[in-house]
């Protein structure tokens, strides 16, 4: 077998373990269980549609925040995934985590970061169109979503 594909094959099976072990100790923290919840941005369209009795005006304005955040999030993961795919090359042409690994981790991480703010951001503009009392029963309904321990 060749240096290249013996060094593949252990980089393989070494982000396995390291993804399992990561896996296994994130569970383990969360008290023994795993949580269960879906992504927030499907949390917030669930809440808004089933409710909150929005008047049409409202909903056209969320509609819009929507399609807003869709195309920016769409970005975001092409962002990333094109961060994936240096990390890779990287990876495959070093064999080590050396600058170019490092340079598209940090792309990597940053991607997701913004996809986090982009969401986080998306939340609070959709509450921002609904009335105080349609702001107290949707911010409890995103706390629960993100609070949510599997059942």
């Amino acid at each position: 077998m060749s240096p290249f594909w013996r060094n593949l094959i252990v980089t393989v099976v070494v982000a396995l373990a390291a993804g399992a072990a990561g896996g296994w100790m994130g569970a383990e923290r969360a008290g023994g269980r795993l949580l269960n919840t879906q992504p927030l941005r499907q949390s917030v369209a669930d809440i808004v549609r089933n409710g909150l009795d929005l008047s049409e005006q409202q909903a056209a304005e969320i509609r819009q925040i929507e399609d807003r955040y869709y195309q920016r999030r769409a970005m975001l993961r092409n962002q990333i995934a094109e961060a994936n795919i240096q990390l890779a090359d990287a990876l495959l042409s070093d064999m080590s985590f050396g600058r170019e690994a490092q340079q598209a981790t940090m792309n990597v991480q940053e991607g997701l970061g913004e996809l986090q703010r982009a969401t986080i951001l998306y939340v609070l503009e959709v509450r921002d169109v609904l009335s105080e009392e349609q702001q107290m029963a949707y911010d409890r309904r995103i706390r629960e979503a993100l609070t949510a321990p599997d059942s």
